[in-house]
């Protein structure tokens, strides 16, 4: 049978299926409409998904902003490991920097000339983002990228101490909202981590309130949001909030706690929005010092 005559959609659930990239970009030069699939932005989230749930597939992200920053890749096949890296050299067009990862898109920065794109490793695709600094004297402290699975649309997030920024990569245009309060970065925390429809930071907050808050983005109403954070770890003097990961698929929260010295994981239940958070304690590791 001519793949002309396969139907587009049982061809993309074949393509989707493949196990790794390198044929995904053989195919690209089968046909245009081979090309335009492999390269839509839902073709792309649907592959990485298929990729993130397979046993044999490991991707690691490191948070760096140095010339050495680098996307570390693992791939477990018949009994063999193939390792590698992205090196900021083979960065397309100069970008010196990873900021964020979201599904396998890397959020890249210029920071000479304060410029950004997604970037998807895999497929070679490089989307600009176009901005100019609309901040009311302020400055950019953190960063994010969340995928809205309703409109299939990337959103870049660009947070600063009393107002963020959406960039919405559909409709190649910028949303800003001011915060109910100021905010500061926690330092070490690492920018935004997505997961489950939404991207999560561990802030502090300023003027009206204080203490070490949880806040996530959640992408149906572009509204940055606070996140209850388990009630054992309300005492700020006795816990310190290190940092948001993820594990086996939950979001995962580590923390410090000053008097035991001990280091403890709490893992959330799956979903945003539910009117409470339920977090439980995973493990603690004692005789800890940092």
């Amino acid at each position: 049978m001519a793949a002309s005559n396969i139907p587009r959609e049982i061809i993309e659930i074949i393509l989707s299926k493949l196990p790794s990239v390198k044929p995904l970009l053989r195919f690209k030069t089968v046909s245009k409409s081979w090309n335009t699939l492999i390269s839509d932005l839902v073709f792309i989230q649907t592959h990485l998904h298929s990729l993130k749930t397979s046993p044999d597939n490991l991707f690691l992200s490191r948070y760096k902003k140095s010339a050495n920053s680098g996307f570390p890749m693992v791939k477990f096949e018949g009994g063999k490991v193939d390792a590698g890296v992205i090196f900021v050299e083979n960065i397309p067009n100069s970008y010196n920097a990873i900021l964020c990862e979201c599904n396998g898109v890397l959020l890249l920065t210029r920071y000479d000339y304060d410029e950004y794109a997604l970037w998807n490793p895999s497929t070679r695709e490089t989307f600009p983002i176009n901005y100019h600094g609309e901040f009311s004297g302020s400055y950019i402290l953190d960063y994010g990228v969340c995928y809205d699975q309703i409109t299939a649309d990337f959103k870049v997030v660009f947070v600063s101490l009393t107002e963020y920024e959406i960039y919405s990569c559909n409709k190649n245009s910028w949303t800003k909202k001011n915060f109910r309060t100021d905010y500061y970065n926690v330092a070490g925390t690492g920018s935004g981590i997505f997961l489950d429809g939404a991207t999560y930071w561990i802030f502090g907050e300023g003027s009206h309130t204080s203490g070490i808050q949880l806040v996530y983005f959640d992408p149906r109403t572009d509204e940055i949001k606070r996140l209850q954070k388990p009630k054992q770890l309300s005492d700020d003097d006795k816990y310190q909030l290190i940092r948001m990961d993820t594990f086996r698929g939950s979001l995962c929260l580590y923390c410090y706690n000053n008097q035991e010295e001990s280091v403890q994981i709490w893992i959330k239940e799956k979903g945003i929005d539910l009117g409470y958070t339920n977090w439980k304690e995973f493990i603690t590791v004692r005789d800890f010092k940092p």
